[in-house]
């Protein structure tokens, strides 16, 4: 083989790779925590003040928070959708089959509705989670 033929083959296996990798980035979206500690404590207090305000309702034990009365933190995560349930607030930022990503802001820890391993926390009352 020579050596054009060998760079050349070379060349698409890279470009195969970094589109694939592109291709999967895209796909999976930027879905990780905020870091922010100002605006993670925006979302606790204002996902406390939407449980008071959108009480769940019977017999669901939960209420969806229309679009439009999203408070500014929560809205600035883009979410897909924002319920209260009887647990807390989830802030659902991509949807999927197997639960997606967002946050939780639970009335306590105990409350979270699935296991303690899909969680992390990155402020302390608000809980990061993905697909679990």
């Amino acid at each position: 083989m020579d050596v054009l033929q060998y760079l050349m083959r070379r060349s698409r296996y890279a470009t195969i790779t970094l589109a694939t990798l592109a291709a999967m980035s895209v796909l999976s979206g930027c879905n990780r925590p905020i870091s922010d500690a100002v605006k993670l404590e925006a979302i606790r207090a204002e996902a406390q003040m939407l449980m008071n305000t959108f009480p769940p309702e019977k017999p669901e034990n939960w209420r969806r928070v229309p679009e439009r009365r999203w408070p500014a933190a929560i809205a600035s995560l883009h979410p897909e959708d924002v319920t209260v349930h009887s647990w807390g607030v989830d802030i659902v930022t991509k949807a999927y089959f197997d639960g997606g990503y967002g946050y939780e802001v639970p009335r306590s820890k105990a409350n979270l509705p699935m296991p303690a391993t899909c969680y992390s926390e990155p402020s302390q009352g608000v809980f990061w989670h993905g697909p679990c």
